[in-house]
């Protein structure tokens, strides 16, 4: 859109700068969302609950340094991702500013969709027995910091 049809001249170079991105929500993977609040993924494939952090934390291992950022957005179909855990908006570089993809595994929007949901299941936060675990590690580390020995 030119600037005599109307519109702003600074709005062009932001649209530039964001082409090739995707955005993810957490509601565009959870299974428990249907297609009206927001899914975009077939529900067998689907996460449980997914948290933007999760989304985020696969997102950085499957991309180059620079590709994928977070922000905290909510989003807007969605009352419960309007709060953490669930808020916040991924955005992911799916092309270089040459057009070529950054990942050449994944290519399209569907196709990072479905490699995030079927990562985060992966997750070691995901995996039976993780918070027990790192509580006992956690006791292990405050051992004989609590009270302080007094002489009696």
């Amino acid at each position: 859109m030119s600037v005599a049809a109307g519109g702003d001249a600074s709005a062009e170079p932001a649209k530039m700068e964001n082409k090739g991105t995707v955005v993810i929500y957490s509601p565009y993977l959870n299974k428990h969302k249907s297609i009206q609040e927001g899914r975009r993924i077939p529900q067998a494939v689907a996460v449980d609950d997914p948290t933007a952090w999760e989304i985020l934390e696969v997102c950085k291992r499957i991309f180059p340094e620079g590709c994928v950022e977070g922000e905290n957005k909510g989003y807007s179909r969605d009352y419960e991702a309007q709060w953490p855990p669930m808020r916040g908006r991924i955005r992911v570089k799916l092309k270089d500013a040459d057009g070529k993809p950054t990942n050449q595994e994944i290519q399209t929007r569907r196709q990072l969709y479905l490699k995030v949901a079927e990562l985060i299941p992966k997750m070691a936060t995901r995996q039976p027995g993780y918070y027990e675990q790192h509580m006992q590690q956690q006791e292990r580390v405050k051992g004989g910091k609590g009270k302080k020995n007094r002489r009696k």
